[in-house]
């Protein structure tokens, strides 16, 4: 179990790098990647059944504890995401199946990586779980709805189609995986964290990986084009989570919680759905975002965090004075 720890966190602090590398590793040897193309279901619904290993009745407590907080993060999650999304895909007149790729990665919930970020930038972890929870749940029903909405021009939608798929891969698994933790106990599930991480970390990867290998030639064929409309929205998405929390009355660490929460999308998600429900082509937006977000999410949780540090310095000497006091 040590090892296992070890190997933990050494996943957990260079996750950016690893994503880089099995990007590049996919691209030029594809063959050892391709195997995980036909189980991006199965490994979804692992990702899924390790995150409702993580919880517990209190993490759903902050609903109806910090209302407001839990409130402007979903509704930011929902709503400047997908909106950006169909912003970027009409102004960079994306192809039909690049544009539901995009409208795709805009309405699926945030990912469990942003939990990781917000740490680092030293936000509220605790209302960070909360929303990745929340919007994880809340996905079901609004991203096939928000999906059919926004690009039902593009392509054939259907609904019910996704509605039936995105709960057997989010809401089964999670429920049943807080069902087994009940069934185990928190001793159980804190002694087995670290395995569940780097099973996550390894499911995660390998739909990153089949991804790229299947759409390497078309990524680079597409170019910046592609990459520019990604990054747009991730950036996009942090500014104006960022403005929403301010706008909310929120503090410093959970504006900084909501930037990510919102910028942050589940883009193993949406590679599995693109491929699931429309062509492999349509997981192209989410291939590339595996590899942006990680790497903008990572580059803010530095700057987010030394600016958190200075504040701290900068408030210790009056607390000192206003205890000496």
């Amino acid at each position: 179990m040590n090892v296992l720890n070890k190997l933990a966190e050494f996943v957990g602090k260079n996750l950016t790098y690893i994503v880089v590398a099995v990007v590049v590793a996919a691209f030029f040897q594809p063959q050892a990647f391709t195997w995980a193309a036909s189980k991006t279901v199965l490994l979804l619904s692992v990702i899924m059944f390790g995150m409702g290993m993580t919880l517990r009745a209190s993490d759903f407590a902050l609903v109806f504890q910090r209302p407001k907080d839990v409130f402007f993060g979903c509704v930011g999650q929902f709503t400047i995401m997908p909106a950006l999304a169909y912003v970027l895909t009409v102004a960079f007149e994306l192809p039909p199946e690049l544009a539901i790729g995009m409208i795709l990665l805009g309405t699926t919930p945030g990912g469990t990586a942003s939990n990781v970020m917000t740490y680092l930038a030293k936000g509220d972890v605790t209302l960070s779980v909360c929303l990745t929870t929340a919007t994880t749940l809340l996905a079901p029903v609004l991203t096939p709805f928000l999906t059919w909405v926004l690009a039902g021009q593009w392509v054939e939608v259907s609904f019910l189609a996704m509605l039936k798929s995105v709960a057997q891969v989010i809401l089964v698994p999670i429920v049943l995986g807080i069902f087994v933790h009940k069934l185990v106990g928190d001793n159980f599930v804190v002694k087995f964290s670290k395995v569940l991480v780097l099973v996550s970390a390894f499911s995660v990867l390998s739909i990153m990986g089949a991804m790229v290998a299947l759409n390497g030639a078309k990524i680079i064929e597409l170019g910046w084009v592609m990459v520019m409309a990604v990054v747009l929205q991730n950036l996009g998405g942090y500014a104006l989570g960022w403005l929403l929390a301010k706008q909310a009355g929120m503090g410093d660490a959970q504006r900084t919680t909501v930037m990510l929460e919102v910028g942050m999308q589940n883009s193993a998600l949406a590679c599995s759905l693109g491929t699931l429900h429309f062509t492999a082509m349509a997981a192209i937006p989410g291939a590339i975002a595996g590899v942006v977000h990680q790497t903008t999410g990572s580059l803010l949780a530095s700057v987010f965090a030394a600016r958190a540090s200075k504040k701290e310095q900068a408030a210790a000497p009056l607390a000192k004075a206003e205890f000496a006091d």
